[in-house]
C-alpha cells in the first residue's frame, strides 16, 4: 500500500487475501477505524494498532478487510 486511503477511495483486495475477503475484488472504502486492545484483536484477528477499511462491493455487501489486504486504484468504478 503505497498511497494513503480514506473514504470514498476505491480500492483492490489482494490477491492473496483469503477468500473471505474476495481476492482480487474492486470496492469502495466506506469506513475506518483501528483496532485497539484484546478485546478488538480477539474478535478481528488483527494486531492491536492495524487499521481496518469497512468496503462496500458492487453488489452492495460490505465487509472490514485489514489495510495490509488492500491497496489504493485509480477512479474504477466499483
Amino acid at each position: 500500500m503505497n498511497e494513503e486511503i480514506t473514504w470514498g477511495d476505491t480500492v483492490k483486495i489482494s490477491p492473496n487475501a483469503p477468500a473471505e475477503y474476495r481476492p482480487e475484488e474492486v470496492a469502495a472504502v466506506c469506513g475506518i477505524r483501528i483496532v485497539s486492545g484484546p478485546e478488538e484483536v480477539k474478535a478481528t484477528g488483527v494486531p492491536d494498532g492495524t487499521k481496518l477499511y469497512l468496503v462496500e462491493f458492487g453488489d452492495g455487501n460490505s465487509q472490514e478487510i485489514p489495510e495490509y489486504l488492500i491497496s489504493k486504484i485509480g477512479d474504477t468504478t466499483v
